[in-house]
């Protein structure tokens, strides 16, 4: 019986999430609705176990978990799509591993499942991809020994998404998400805020504007947070056009009909960026201050969607030989660990750099 099952495994991120496990010896199988493409998957990835399971079908993908540990699921957009997985590994009692970026899933998923993952007696970590792993170790790195701290997490991303990224991401700007004040979830939309962002070279100095990913609800599960908000960096017309524009998108997809067209619109793109695009480079830059002081983490690398795979795979190899330790919804660091999460960015040639008070980031 495999170990690890992977749901959504025909989609874009989970074709290369097939390829990472099949790589690193981890012994899968692979899940979806389509039978035949999970088979062409098949011959290309060893040849794991094909189960068919559809989405909504919470019965089919529970057998298809028979005798694994750790589900993966690559089924999004998640407030959606998401609940088959869920309900299947808390019915299984299997740990599970999302792709999640929508914070409305993530505070659902917080709420209403933290208790039934704790008694069934499995980790669920959500957000276990290229947004939120990144983030959250260089969140935890940059907080390190802080108390009631006040951070500002911003991102310099590529803008070539698949997909499924493309319909997770109209979730997240279009619905109000989280940040903290004063210790405590404020409610905050795509655009609300903006800021300079003081990025590293070659980047420089960039305009950023509040995208409120979910990394907002997992961060104060293990940092001691006074304010934590997160950017993206934009240029000065998206800046300008950023509020009004998201606007006017909200106000078209209420008319009746609108959002399956556009979801229809959005499916004839094609399914991912190519080998080229790939390649960009994203930055991530986590500013910590306290009373005691400053400390900047930037992590910077390639190929987020390699990425991802690489840290799916790396979590559900963790959680397959877990053995005790704390279990119910956790963030990455705490579900994964802050070490394996390291090592697994710095094995895919991700940079990790640390400044304080006393370190020039130029190197002089």
């Amino acid at each position: 019986m495999a170990r690890i099952v992977l749901f959504g495994a025909t989609g874009y991120t989970g074709r290369l999430t097939a390829h990472a496990l099949f790589e690193h010896g981890a012994d899968f199988a692979i899940a979806g609705r389509n039978r035949s493409k999970l088979e062409e998957l098949a011959d290309a990835t060893g040849h794991p176990d094909v189960r068919v399971a559809a989405i909504g079908d919470v019965d089919a993908l529970i057998a298809a978990l028979d005798g694994a540990s750790v589900l993966i699921t690559c089924v999004g957009p998640f407030v959606e799509l998401g609940q088959t997985a869920v309900e299947a590994a808390l019915a299984a009692g299997t740990h599970y591993i999302d792709i999640a970026g929508e914070g409305v899933f993530v505070a659902r998923l917080i709420a209403e499942k933290d208790a039934a993952a704790k008694e069934r007696g499995i980790v669920m970590a959500p957000c276990m991809g290229f947004d939120e792993v990144p983030g959250d170790v260089a969140v935890a790195l940059a907080t390190e020994g802080m108390r009631q701290a006040e951070v500002d997490l911003t991102y310099a991303v590529p803008t070539t998404p698949s997909v499924g990224t493309i319909k997770s991401s109209l979730g997240v700007v279009l619905a109000p998400g989280s940040r903290i004040v004063d210790g405590h979830p404020e409610s905050v939309n795509a655009a609300q805020r903006s800021r300079w962002a003081p990025m590293p070279p070659p980047i420089g100095p960039r305009q950023s504007i509040s995208v409120p990913l979910a990394i907002a609800h997992l961060a104060p599960m293990h940092v001691d947070l006074k304010r934590f908000e997160t950017f993206f960096t934009v240029g000065r017309i998206q800046k300008a056009l950023a509020r009004p524009g998201l606007g006017a998108l909200r106000a078209a997809l209420k008319v009746p009909g609108a959002s399956a067209l556009a979801d229809k619109a959005i499916s004839l793109l094609p399914a991912g960026p190519g080998e080229e695009a790939r390649t960009a480079r994203w930055t991530i830059l986590a500013e910590a201050a306290d009373d005691s002081g400053w400390r900047n983490v930037v992590v910077q690398g390639r190929d987020g969607y390699g990425l991802t795979a690489q840290t799916l795979t790396a979590g559900a190899m963790a959680l397959a030989d877990r053995a005790g330790g704390a279990t119910g919804v956790l963030p990455p660091v705490e579900a994964i660990g802050l070490d394996v999460l390291q090592k697994t960015l710095t094995d895919q040639d991700v940079q990790i750099d640390v400044y304080g008070p006393t370190d020039d980031p130029r190197g002089e």
